[in-house]
């Protein structure tokens, strides 16, 4: 029986990088469409609310699928990132991190999420950050993440020594 876990960042989430990006971009496309319209003196309220249309539906089409590229997937050879793919279809040098290579995974605070870090037995390697799940302020808790990291610990712990976890006969 193979095991194949992913970890993908939540729909709240993903819902809370769209409202982000959607505030951003709004302001990005507003602040200079009213710049002009002042200098001009003359309001064109539907090009406004086009834009701001406009800007919203970019904004949150960017962070769905921007978010569902983010992820690990844990498997019986190790961890590695759910995107294994380039911007062009080329394949990325992305992390890969066998089971037996791995020293520890903790939950580690990094501004203001916390985030499970993988630290390999190799010393010359940097600790890997993974940049799902995690758990942050507002929109960005994640209620599952000690869960998840538990999860994560426990595969390693089954794996590590390099043989598949032993069950007993029922």
């Amino acid at each position: 029986m193979a095991v194949k876990i992913t970890f993908r960042p939540t729909s709240r989430q993903v819902l809370g990088r769209a409202l982000f990006l959607s505030l951003l971009s709004v302001v990005v496309a507003l602040v200079p469409a009213a710049g002009y319209m002042l200098a001009v003196g003359h309001w064109y309220h539907l090009t406004l609310v086009g834009l701001f249309l406009i800007a919203a539906a970019v904004a949150l089409a960017v962070a769905y699928a921007g978010a569902r590229k983010h992820g690990v997937v844990l498997d019986e050879r190790g961890m590695h990132p759910l995107e294994v793919d380039g911007p062009h279809g080329s394949p990325r040098a992305e992390r890969y991190a066998a089971w037996t290579d791995i020293a520890d995974i903790r939950a580690e605070r990094r501004a203001s999420r916390t985030v499970p870090v993988v630290y390999l037995i190799d010393p010359a390697q940097k600790p890997w950050r993974l940049q799902a799940p995690y758990s942050g302020r507002g929109l960005s808790v994640d209620d599952a993440l000690d869960e998840k990291i538990f999860v994560m610990r426990s595969l390693w712990d089954g794996y590590k020594r390099g043989l598949p976890p032993r069950r007993d006969p029922s």
